[in-house]
């Protein structure tokens, strides 16, 4: 753990970090998929797309799951509900 002030650690998603690596992937290579907004669908299409061995540039104008994806509720386990239940129709 760095002390409060210190250097951000590498995996850091500090404003600093976000407009280097903005400021250095514009005018840069051309690459396979540009996602914009990373809420819980942009971040996951992102995450797949880089699986799957494609260059990808993802950009927010705020941190990751910064606005719905951060108030939503049971967005994601919702739908367990229905597997549990065997409810595959919906």
């Amino acid at each position: 753990m760095n002390s409060p002030g210190g250097p951000a650690p590498a995996f850091s998603l500090s404003a600093g970090r976000r407009a280097r690596e903005l400021a250095d992937s514009v005018g840069g290579p051309v690459v396979d998929v540009l996602v914009v907004g990373l809420g819980a669908t942009g971040a996951g299409a992102a995450l797949d797309a880089a699986a799957r061995g494609l260059d990808v540039v993802a950009v927010d104008a705020h941190d990751l799951a910064f606005g719905t994806s951060r108030f939503s509720s049971k967005l994601i386990h919702g739908g367990l509900r229905y597997l549990a239940s065997g409810r595959l129709d919906v």
